[in-house]
C-alpha cells in the first residue's frame, strides 16, 4: 500500500509538472553593476551582497540591460563604441558588436529579437540581430542619443536626445523617425508607467524631469529636481519616483500624484544609476567617485549597506 502511494505521488507531481502547475525554480536574483574603468560587470548576490562571478566587458562598461526572459545580458561599453552580449545564465561573453561612438545604454524588444544601442557620440543608434550578434542598421536620432525603451508591442523605439532636448519615436520595422517629442535640456532616463500612458524623463542640464503623455506623443509637464537628475526609478505600486540628483551627492523621493519632492538624502559621491528590488524594499545606487554600490532602505532612505565594487560604477540592474 505504501508504494502504491509513493507512485500515486510521483504520477501526481508528474501531472502537475506536464499541466504546467508546478514548475522547477529559476535562477536566484542577482545585482549587476557595471564598473567603466574596470572594464567588467560584477554579480552580486542581493541578499549577502557578495560578488558571485566577475565578467570582463570592454572600455567604459556603462549599462546593463537584460532581455525580458533574464537569459542575456547586454554590456554598453561606452569606451571601445561597442556592446557585450553575455549569456547571463553561464555568465560567460559571447561577443562584442560593433556600435556607434560612445555606446552609452541598450534597449531590447520585447521578443528579444533585436537589441538597439544609442550612440550619443554620433547621434544615432545602432540595431542588432541578438540571434546573429551582427550590427544590421544604423540611423541618425538626434544629438547626443543618450538612451532609450520599445514600446510593450516592439513597434516603436522612444531614444532621449540631449544635445536635441527631445525625444524620438522611431517606427522599428520601417527604421524612421515618425515623431519627435520636446523633452527637456540633458534628457537622459527615459522611464515610462507601468500603465504606459505617461513616462517620466530626466534633464540633468535644466533640471528638471519632464512628463510625457505617451497616448499623444507630447509634452505636458515637468518637476522641478535640482542637481542634475540622472538616474529614475519608480516603486512597484506607482506612487513614488526615485530620483538620482548627481550634482548634489543625493536622492529623491517624488510623490507622482502631487508630483513633488517629499524626501531627500546623501547617495555617496557622483552617484549615477538606481535600481529597485522587486519588492520595493530596496533602492541600490551606484556611487562613482566612491567605488560602491549603496543599498537604501526605499522608506527612509536611510543607508542600510555599502559595497566596494569595482573603478568607477555606473550602471546597475536587478536580474530577477
Amino acid at each position: 500500500m505504501r508504494r502504491m502511494k509513493m507512485i500515486g505521488a510521483a504520477l501526481s507531481l508528474l501531472a502537475m509538472a506536464m499541466a504546467g502547475v508546478w514548475e522547477s525554480p529559476s535562477w536566484a536574483a542577482e545585482l549587476w553593476v557595471t564598473n567603466m574603468k574596470s572594464a567588467n560587470v560584477q554579480v552580486f548576490n542581493p541578499t549577502t551582497l557578495k560578488v558571485t562571478t566577475t565578467i570582463p566587458a570592454d572600455k567604459g562598461a556603462h549599462n546593463v540591460t537584460f532581455s525580458r526572459d533574464g537569459k542575456l545580458a547586454f554590456i554598453a561599453n561606452v569606451g571601445a563604441n561597442n556592446v557585450t552580449i553575455i549569456d547571463a545564465v553561464s555568465k560567460k561573453a559571447l561577443g562584442n558588436v560593433p556600435a556607434g561612438t560612445r555606446a552609452h545604454q541598450v534597449a531590447v524588444s520585447p521578443d528579444g529579437k533585436m537589441a538597439v544601442v544609442c550612440n550619443p557620440g554620433s547621434g544615432d543608434i545602432t540595431l542588432i540581430d541578438v540571434r546573429q550578434k551582427k550590427a544590421v542598421h544604423t540611423m541618425l536620432t538626434g544629438q547626443g542619443a543618450m538612451m532609450a525603451v520599445f514600446s510593450p508591442d516592439g513597434k516603436y523605439v522612444y531614444v532621449a536626445n540631449a544635445g536635441d532636448a527631445n525625444v524620438s519615436v522611431v517606427d522599428i520595422k520601417k527604421r524612421e523617425e515618425v515623431q519627435t517629442i520636446p523633452a527637456g535640456k540633458g534628457v537622459m532616463a527615459f522611464e515610462p508607467t507601468k500603465s504606459w500612458k505617461t513616462a517620466w524623463v530626466t534633464g540633468p542640464d535644466e533640471d528638471k524631469v519632464a512628463i510625457i503623455d505617451l497616448d499623444n506623443w507630447q509634452k505636458v509637464g515637468a518637476i522641478d529636481v535640482p542637481g542634475e537628475p540622472h538616474g529614475l526609478v519608480y516603486s512597484p505600486d506607482g506612487k513614488k519616483a526615485y530620483v538620482v540628483q548627481r550634482k548634489l551627492n543625493q536622492v529623491a523621493i517624488i510623490d507622482t500624484a502631487s508630483r513633488k519632492i517629499t524626501k531627500t538624502a546623501p547617495a555617496g559621491k557622483r552617484p549615477d544609476m538606481i535600481a529597485i528590488s522587486p519588492d520595493g524594499k530596496n533602492l541600490y545606487i551606484t556611487s562613482r567617485d566612491d567605488n560602491k554600490l549603496l543599498v537604501l532602505s526605499s522608506a527612509d532612505l536611510s543607508v542600510k549597506a555599502e559595497v566596494a565594487t569595482g573603478d568607477e560604477p555606473h550602471g546597475v540592474a536587478y536580474r530577477k
